[in-house]
Protein backbone atom coordinates (compact mmCIF):
# COMPACT_ATOMS: atom_id res chain seq x y z
CA UNK A 1 0.00 0.00 0.00
CA UNK A 2 1.43 3.33 -0.99
CA UNK A 3 1.53 6.29 1.36
CA UNK A 4 -1.19 8.02 -0.71
CA UNK A 5 -3.44 4.98 -0.34
CA UNK A 6 -2.71 4.76 3.38
CA UNK A 7 -3.47 8.46 3.85
CA UNK A 8 -6.67 8.14 1.85
CA UNK A 9 -7.75 5.10 3.89
CA UNK A 10 -6.96 6.91 7.16
CA UNK A 11 -8.97 9.98 6.15
CA UNK A 12 -11.90 7.82 5.00
CA UNK A 13 -11.85 5.85 8.25
CA UNK A 14 -11.66 9.03 10.35
CA UNK A 15 -14.47 10.63 8.37
CA UNK A 16 -16.64 7.55 8.85
CA UNK A 17 -16.03 7.68 12.61
CA UNK A 18 -17.01 11.36 12.66
CA UNK A 19 -20.16 10.56 10.69
CA UNK A 20 -21.04 7.72 13.05
CA UNK A 21 -20.54 9.98 16.06
CA UNK A 22 -22.70 12.72 14.56
CA UNK A 23 -25.40 10.21 13.57
CA UNK A 24 -25.45 8.73 17.09
CA UNK A 25 -25.79 12.18 18.67
CA UNK A 26 -28.58 13.19 16.29
CA UNK A 27 -30.39 9.90 16.97
CA UNK A 28 -30.01 10.43 20.72
CA UNK A 29 -31.42 13.97 20.54
CA UNK A 30 -34.30 12.81 18.31
CA UNK A 31 -35.17 10.00 20.74
CA UNK A 32 -35.14 12.34 23.74
CA UNK A 33 -37.37 14.81 21.87
CA UNK A 34 -39.77 12.04 20.82
CA UNK A 35 -39.93 10.64 24.36
CA UNK A 36 -40.66 14.13 25.70
CA UNK A 37 -43.48 14.65 23.22
CA UNK A 38 -45.02 11.27 24.06
CA UNK A 39 -44.79 11.95 27.81
CA UNK A 40 -46.35 15.38 27.37
CA UNK A 41 -49.26 13.99 25.36
CA UNK A 42 -49.85 11.24 27.94
CA UNK A 43 -49.86 13.70 30.85
CA UNK A 44 -52.25 15.98 28.94
CA UNK A 45 -54.61 13.09 28.22
CA UNK A 46 -54.46 11.96 31.86
CA UNK A 47 -55.34 15.47 33.04
CA UNK A 48 -58.33 15.69 30.69
CA UNK A 49 -59.61 12.34 31.97
CA UNK A 50 -59.03 13.47 35.57
CA UNK A 51 -61.16 16.56 34.94
CA UNK A 52 -64.05 14.33 33.93
CA UNK A 53 -63.61 11.83 36.78
CA UNK A 54 -62.92 14.17 39.70
CA UNK A 55 -65.66 14.25 42.29
CA UNK A 56 -67.67 11.36 40.90
CA UNK A 57 -67.83 7.59 41.33
CA UNK A 58 -64.73 6.08 42.88
CA UNK A 59 -63.09 9.51 42.90
CA UNK A 60 -65.72 11.29 45.02
CA UNK A 61 -64.08 13.86 47.28
CA UNK A 62 -60.86 13.95 45.22
CA UNK A 63 -59.61 17.03 43.40
CA UNK A 64 -58.58 17.05 39.75
CA UNK A 65 -54.90 17.15 40.77
CA UNK A 66 -55.33 14.11 43.04
CA UNK A 67 -57.11 12.13 40.33
CA UNK A 68 -54.50 13.16 37.74
CA UNK A 69 -51.73 12.09 40.09
CA UNK A 70 -53.45 8.73 40.63
CA UNK A 71 -53.86 8.17 36.89
CA UNK A 72 -50.26 9.22 36.19
CA UNK A 73 -48.97 6.67 38.70
CA UNK A 74 -50.98 3.94 36.96
CA UNK A 75 -50.08 4.84 33.38
CA UNK A 76 -46.47 6.04 33.55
Amino acid sequence: MSSAQATSFFLFHTTCNVCITIRNKVAQIAKMTYDGIILSRQLNANFRVAQQLAGSGDFKGMSVAEVANFINQKTL
